[in-house]
């Protein structure tokens, strides 16, 4: 039985998912790995068509992919065709079966927040687990912004909420901000944020950029006084959920993330 994983995505310079899978096979006695592909656009399909033939017996699916791999499978579960997008992808009976994760992981640190409005920022793949997770968590009033507008428009009108330019982006006050773009990852992104004010007219800034730990959103929002959420909690928990999917087994949450926070810590 073939027993390989990895990661989908372009680029994957820092991807943690590598390390975090095969830690836990390692921990659990499992005798697996997980690998890195870091596939660019035009070589998609082929690489789909490989994943069938190996077989792959798992697949992560990150950005720019969680949208566009989804015509390439045989079939998909709710929550992925309620978001509208795929992070994980397992065999099921011969057939590739696309999954959605990131909800779940998504909404785990928010249940205690109980926010009535929110203001995601960006329209990917990610932004469609979140929408779909502050949906599930019945916060009512939803507001979405994105350089491009016409991608957040098209999203809004999927989700019932309501889309707002990026240049007005710092005229709306909500009860958290939620970063769903590359900004501030490790690398050419580090030093960037999305948002460019002063003020922070939020109780709380969520963003899922995870490397690193405190991204230059996280520091801003934290010299304003305002309650700042990781992404490192919904990478782990989308990660654990990813891990039963494709094994049947869970490995410890708060295990993975002081492991991943020590990792981040050694490499910064």
């Amino acid at each position: 039985m073939h027993q390989a994983y990895g990661v989908l995505g372009y680029p994957l310079g820092h991807s943690l998912s590598p390390y975090l899978h095969n830690q836990a096979f390692q921990k659990l006695g499992m005798d697996r790995c997980y690998f890195k592909w870091e596939v660019k656009p035009y070589d998609l399909r082929d690489f789909i068509q490989a994943v069938r033939i190996l077989p792959l017996s798992g697949v992560s699916v990150t950005i720019p992919y969680k949208e566009t791999v989804m015509p390439f499978l045989d079939m998909m579960s709710r929550e992925a065709l309620e978001t509208g997008s795929v992070n994980t992808i397992y065999l099921q009976e011969g057939k590739l079966a696309g999954a959605n994760t990131d909800y779940l992981g998504f909404i785990g640190p928010l249940k205690n927040l109980n926010p009535k409005s929110a203001l995601v920022l960006g329209a990917g793949g990610a932004s469609r687990a979140v929408l779909y997770g502050l949906k599930k968590l019945g916060v009512r009033k939803i507001y979405i912004c994105n350089r491009s507008r016409d991608k957040a428009q098209k999203i809004a009108d999927e989700f019932q909420i309501q889309c707002m330019d990026w240049a007005a982006r710092g005229d709306l006050a909500s009860d958290i901000l939620i970063n769903t773009t590359p900004l501030g990852t490790r690398g050419d992104n580090e030093n960037q944020t999305p948002w460019d004010f002063n003020r922070f007219p939020f109780k709380a800034v969520y963003d899922l950029v995870y490397n690193p730990l405190k991204t230059r959103l996280l520091r801003q929002a934290e010299n304003q006084g305002v309650m700042v959420v990781s992404g490192l909690s919904m990478f782990v928990h989308q990660a654990r959920e990813q891990f039963r999917i494709w094994t049947g087994e869970v490995f410890d949450a708060d295990w993975a993330e002081n492991l991943l926070r020590q990792k981040l810590s050694s490499d910064s």
